[in-house]
């Protein structure tokens, strides 16, 4: 008995073995060639991205270092000031006694006396403030924590950011509950923060000619509340959520770097804080800050 097949119907089994072993070697391969590129993109976002946090912590690094030099100068400088002044004061108050004897008192001259002492008295009390707030400035440049009070830090921050905003025809309102608990931080990188976002403020209604800024803190549960609000141009919502981005700034070139907000970003989640944005096109910016308030010291701000 003789049984004979056709050749492809002998085969088919091996046919169809081969196309699924072809179809699942050209898959794997494909599978495999795009993972090869999707790590490899990812590997090098990664390197990218760890280059750029290199980056921007040397240049915290040399910042911090420029705020070392520019405090031991300020300080040098405020000491150099405040000597002569002090001593200008002194003499200045000197020859009112002086006037105020009986053979001055029918001077021709004595009220044009009277007048140029109180100004040297005047201008050498607005000597003596800045040069104040020079050395208050110098000796905050130790990044330590320390038990500090927010509320002091804010007034401390408009003193120094007030001459700036006077000049660009910025009032700054504040709203400040009293009796905050203290917390835990680094002065110099808090008042960096209030600063750099003041600053900000004060940079961007330059363009309108002057306005507002209300600052407001207050405690809710373990937390105290910082906004800091302006009435300026307001931001883009394009770029509110790159906002916070290292070297991403709308600023013009030449007058950001782009690492201020990055910058008080890192501090204020160092702390264990938050820190966000809101803002609306020609209505203004409010930057709201969370900071927790250890319990310990909430505590012991309660009792007392």
């Amino acid at each position: 008995l003789v049984c004979q097949q056709n050749k492809s119907d002998a085969f088919s089994d091996l046919y169809c073995a081969k196309k699924v072993a072809g179809l699942i070697f050209l898959l794997g391969g494909l599978g495999i060639i795009t993972m090869a590129i999707l790590l490899s993109r990812r590997m090098v976002s990664h390197i990218a991205q760890a280059d750029r946090e290199k980056d921007m912590m040397n240049l915290q690094v040399i910042e911090t270092g420029k705020l070392a030099t520019v405090g031991e100068l300020a300080a040098g400088i405020a000491h150099e000031i405040n000597n002569p002044v002090a001593i200008m004061v002194e003499e200045a108050g000197w020859v009112q006694d002086l006037l105020e004897e009986e053979e001055f008192q029918e001077g021709e001259h004595l009220e044009e006396f009277q007048r140029a002492l109180k100004q040297i008295n005047t201008q050498g009390k607005r000597c003596k403030e800045i040069t104040h707030k020079l050395l208050s400035f110098a000796r905050k440049t130790d990044s330590r924590i320390q038990v500090i009070q927010i509320n002091d830090l804010i007034i401390e921050a408009i003193g120094l950011a007030e001459q700036s905003a006077r000049y660009s025809k910025v009032v700054i309102h504040t709203n400040l509950e009293e009796n905050l608990p203290f917390i835990q931080a680094s002065q110099t990188e808090i008042q960096q923060v209030f600063l750099n976002l003041i600053n900000n403020a004060v940079d961007a209604m330059d363009s309108k000619s002057g306005g507002t800024i209300d600052i407001t803190s207050r405690l809710d549960e373990d937390n105290i509340l910082i906004n800091f609000s302006d009435n300026g141009p307001g931001i883009h919502r394009n770029n509110l959520d790159r906002i916070f981005d290292p070297f991403f700034t709308t600023k013009p070139v030449g007058k950001g770097t782009g690492l201020g907000l990055s910058i008080c970003y890192g501090i204020i989640k160092k702390m264990g804080g938050e820190i966000d944005v809101q803002s609306v096109i020609d209505k203004g910016t409010t930057f709201n800050i969370r900071i927790p308030v250890p319990k310990d010291l909430l505590e012991e701000s309660s009792t007392s």
